[in-house]
């Protein structure tokens, strides 16, 4: 699970993860009209070898 941060957007959180935005989108069943809310949690299916950054 991943919590978002003020300033967080999908495709950033996409880009850290080494996902793609529909990838984020469908496991949490957002549609593009949803807003992120500092707090909220999403559910991210990643290979933990291959993201980006720090969590």
């Amino acid at each position: 699970n991943y919590r978002i941060r003020s300033g967080d957007s999908l495709w950033k959180i996409s880009q850290k993860f080494n996902v793609s935005v529909a990838q984020v989108r469908e496991w949490n069943g957002l549609s593009e009209r949803t807003l992120l809310q500092p707090g909220q949690r999403l559910t991210l299916y990643v290979d933990v070898t291959k993201q980006h950054g720090s969590i």
